[in-house]
This record gives structure tokens, sequence and C-alpha cells, in this order.
């Protein structure tokens, strides 16, 4: 039975989350209570750069994600639906695709993303690294109050149900 337990963790993590180590993933939830890294990254659609620190006084989810990863395609119409139904409330999602402009803008399209997104393989990477995944297994959340403490921290899919939950306990 001790070697079945394991077994059924490794495929369970390995099916709801984007390991691109080939490993199980590591991470770190240090941040959480903390203030959450301040970051300045490109922003699809615009000419200003996504900034944290332009979503003081709002419950930020932020997000890492690529279009490439199908647990991140199974959350994001939930996203688009959360963030349709919460945005006016003082919440926002903020999308950190580890893609190339160029290869997520299909699926953007497509899906009617609805909310602030940021792209690129090496920023996305490190800022995930910042906020406790090193590894850069996808998808990864980190839930912000709007103090700009991070309150949570979420790997794999965070299904529309749970993150109602969370955006009831928090707003």
């Amino acid at each position: 039975m001790k070697i079945i337990s394991p077994l059924l963790l490794s495929v369970t993590l390995l099916l709801t989350s984007c390991d691109r180590g080939g490993r199980l993933p590591v991470f770190d939830d240090a941040l959480i209570g903390h203030t959450a890294p301040e970051f300045s990254l490109p922003q699809v659609g615009s000419t200003q750069p996504l900034k944290l620190s332009d979503y003081r006084g709002k419950l930020v989810m932020l997000n890492f994600w690529a279009s490439w990863c199908p647990p991140c395609r199974a959350e994001v119409p939930s996203f688009v639906e959360i963030q349709k139904q919460y945005a006016g409330q003082h919440f926002t999602i903020l999308g950190i695709s580890i893609d190339e402009q160029a290869d997520m803008m299909p699926y953007i399209n497509a899906q009617g993303i609805n909310y602030p997104l940021s792209h690129g393989v090496d920023a996305g990477n490190q800022l995930a690294a910042h906020y406790g995944n090193p590894d850069g297994a996808l998808p990864y959340s980190v839930l912000i109050s709007p103090a700009q403490k991070v309150l949570g921290i979420y790997t794999g899919i965070i299904h529309k149900e749970q993150f109602e939950t969370l955006l009831k306990k928090h707003l």
C-alpha cells in the first residue's frame, strides 16, 4: 500500500499541472502573509506595462499559465466567467503567460480572455520563481490582498466553485 499512495499522488499531480521539469514540482509558500513582489511586464494590447502596484486596493488572482498547457486551458473559461461576474467588486485576475505573445494570441482571441495579460517565457518564469514556483509548473496562482499581501498559493487547476468560495471569503 505504501507504494500505491506515492504513485497515486504522482499521477494526480501530473494530471493537474504542467510540470515541465519531468519530475514533481517544488513549491515554496513562504510568501504567504508577506508583501507580494512588485513586477512590471509587457501588457498585451497596451503600451503600458502590467504592474501589480496598479491594482493596489483590489483583490488580485495572479495566474501563471500557458496556451500549450492543457490544465491551464481547462481553467481559462471559468476565469473569463469569474472576471466578468466579479470585476466590479474590487477584484481582478492578472494572467502571466509563459508564452511569447504571437504564440498565445490565437488562444486569447478564441477564448475572449477579458482580464489583463502579460507574456514572456523568461520573464514569466522568473516572476513565477519569485512567487514560490521555481520549477515553473503550471497552472500556478497567487491570491493577493488589496493591501498587496499574499493570501494564498494554489497549484493546479482552480475550479470555478473553489474560485468563487475564495472570492466570497475575501471580498
